[in-house]
């Protein structure tokens, strides 16, 4: 399908938002799901990216991805979009869905841009009501790179059942003073955030060395493999 740009927005120090208008098209789909964007631009993939759904399907007459700007041709050409122009647009496509067992936390593991899939499922749950305990534990290299904290901080007071765990890796390098937590996110920092180890569904998402250390991570803690869901983020 070809979709007309609605709009594009800063989220963070090196991520923006790209809303796409489905016009009355009827595009449905579940939290945690991607889609295949097209551009006409010549790279090694013939101008083909992934990318997770970061609007959640109770957000009406749009889609919306949100991804790391990192000066390659595809995404200088998905900056370089008017509004209104139209992408080629297939899905949606995945598995990396939010569970339908209400009765087990979903714990939400993850770095950088990895947050896009949980945006659209926290968005989801919190619109729902679902009776749903989430922790999010997010990682980032600098406070800036936080993407999504605004929102994330609103949905926390409107939404008992929702934790969420900022997390810095080099506060030193900051222009911003933080006081949070430090380091990756860790066994000790899972162990303290999480209180029921067993009953828990862990999801994992980011670039690919991250999500291979927090599931060596999870299975040093003896978490079966059963409850655990992976998706990795290759080739910004």
């Amino acid at each position: 399908m070809q979709l007309p740009l609605k709009e594009i927005k800063q989220e963070s120090v090196d991520v923006k938002s790209f809303k796409f208008d489905l016009a009355g098209m009827d595009f449905q789909y579940k939290s945690g799901q991607y889609i295949i964007i097209k551009l006409d631009v010549i790279d090694e993939r013939n101008g083909v990216r992934m990318f997770s759904l970061s609007s959640s399907p109770t957000e009406n007459g749009f889609i919306m991805i949100s991804t790391k700007m990192t000066g390659s041709n595809f995404k200088k050409k998905l900056e370089s979009l008017k509004v209104g122009e139209k992408v080629d647009i297939r899905g949606p496509f995945g598995r990396f869905l939010l569970q339908e067992d209400y009765s087990k936390t979903a714990v939400m593991l993850t770095g950088g841009i990895g947050i896009t899939p949980f945006r659209d499922m926290i968005k989801f749950a919190t619109d729902k009501k679902l009776n749903l305990k989430i922790v999010l534990l997010y990682s980032n290299k600098l406070p800036e790179e936080m993407t999504f904290k605004k929102e994330l901080d609103e949905w926390q007071k409107i939404n008992p059942n929702l934790k969420v765990v900022y997390t810095v890796t080099r506060p030193e390098e900051s222009k911003m003073k933080w006081e949070g937590v430090k380091g990756r996110i860790d066994a000790t920092m899972i162990k303290s955030n999480v209180k029921d180890m067993e009953n828990s569904i862990f999801y994992v998402c980011g670039p690919s060395t991250m999500v291979d250390a927090v599931v060596t991570t999870l299975r040093n803690m003896e978490v079966s493999d059963n409850n655990i869901r992976i998706e990795r983020f290759t080739g910004y």
